[in-house]
């Protein structure tokens, strides 16, 4: 399933200057595939967990740590996508929030059992072979 999300991001999201996942947690391995597929735009990744943040700063892709709950805008500059991987359902009205203040499509791929927070017509179901691979907020 995460193949088909770095797929959607690289179709969708090709002349990206930055895309930014919130709340990395211990999954770096898709924002390194996101790079590896668009190799000229800046991924950074953030996690409120400092220790973590420290112990996973590459060269491909910045690490910083930031609680989305209260953000620190300056580090996100204007990215073109924001996309989080199964974060809480109680971090989407932030999620919302960041993504709505720095001008950027928000991708969530929620936990399956936690679905139904997307259905209303904001929310865009994003579908490869047959599967739900995350819902897509996009920017006005």
């Amino acid at each position: 399933m995460f193949d088909q999300l770095v797929q959607f991001i690289s179709e969708k999201y090709p002349r990206a200057k930055k895309i930014v996942e919130v709340g990395v947690g211990h999954r770096i391995d898709i924002a390194r595939k996101v790079k590896e597929n668009l190799p000229f735009t800046e991924v950074l990744v953030t996690d409120k967990d400092e220790y973590w943040v420290h112990q996973h700063k590459t060269g491909q892709v910045r690490a910083v740590a930031d609680d989305v709950m209260f953000p620190h805008l300056a580090i996100y500059g204007r990215p073109s996508l924001i996309y989080s991987i199964h974060p809480p359902v109680e971090l989407l009205p932030s999620l919302e929030e960041l993504s709505w203040k720095v001008g950027a499509d928000l991708l969530v791929v929620p936990i399956s059992d936690e679905q139904e927070a997307f259905q209303a017509e904001k929310w865009e179901k994003i579908i490869r072979t047959g599967r739900v691979v995350g819902w897509l907020l996009a920017k006005k």
